[in-house]
């Protein structure tokens, strides 16, 4: 297997360190070898960046496709958002945006020639689900609201594919998933450009789960609407169950704004 190259993001290591320090446990417990990626920029987040630069978007994933590569690595990301950029930068490069980017690259010395292969955390989280049954120390017996988010159901090819990946997570570890009947959006790309409408949106996502104890994301940007601006239900990120349930004695709920 190809060296995996832990690419955090920015929205992570910058607002939710502790979700980083969750995800590295995890990993550490499972015993997968990772090393930091050399070099860390910007994906150019695909949703609101990417519009405002497509040529930009196109070379900074070219450059990180780039440093992967030479080292004969993958990308294992901790933001869905960065897994769905990555991807989907690898796709327009192939088919033509390649020349126009070493264009930009060659002035920093880099060529891309390749793109590395993008891992994102909830699917290795998934396929290694009976390691982390079998790594586990405590079970859980909240109930879950499943939300992936946009990022996460685009990545998995639609929402059956993310939320099964989350509900099983939960599953496994004792919890019970609650699954909206309706698909749902956190409203964070709407915040700071309608307010109004990106709490309506995130409204009516919490409406779909309350039945459950907790929202839980693999999403840094879904978390920090629920946490930070919607409010009113607790919200985790996957990593930080997963580690809890491995035996991190880390208090988490102590970082989040939303307690109660």
């Amino acid at each position: 297997m190809s060296e995996m190259l832990l690419y955090p993001g920015c929205a992570i290591p910058s607002k939710l360190p502790f979700v980083e320090s969750a995800a590295r446990y995890v990993l550490d417990t499972l015993g997968i070898q990772f090393s930091d990626f050399p070099g860390f920029t910007c994906c150019v987040e695909p949703v609101g960046l990417r519009s405002l630069g497509l040529e930009t978007w196109m070379v900074a994933g070219a450059r990180l496709h780039s440093i992967a590569s030479k080292q004969d690595g993958s990308i294992l990301t901790l933001c869905d958002g960065c897994t769905l950029s990555l991807n989907e930068v690898s796709e327009v490069l192939d088919s033509g945006g390649a020349e126009t980017a070493n264009e930009v690259l060659k002035e920093m010395g880099m060529n891309y020639a390749r793109p590395a292969e993008v891992v994102g955390f909830l699917p290795l989280l998934h396929s290694e689900l009976d390691s982390i049954v079998a790594s586990s120390v405590r079970d859980t017996d909240l109930r879950f609201g499943i939300h992936p988010g946009c990022h996460g159901d685009h990545m998995a090819g639609g929402p059956e594919g993310a939320q099964r990946m989350l509900a099983d997570i939960v599953e496994a570890l004792g919890g019970e998933a609650v699954l909206p009947k309706a698909k749902v959006c956190c409203g964070g790309s709407l915040t700071s450009v309608n307010d109004e409408v990106a709490r309506r949106v995130s409204q009516e996502a919490l409406d779909e789960f309350s039945d459950a104890d907790v929202l839980i994301t693999s999403c840094p940007f879904c978390f920090l609407q629920f946490d930070t601006i919607t409010r009113g239900k607790k919200v985790i990120h996957v990593a930080e169950l997963v580690a809890s349930c491995m035996g991190w004695d880390i208090d988490y709920m102590s970082h989040h704004r939303t307690r109660d």
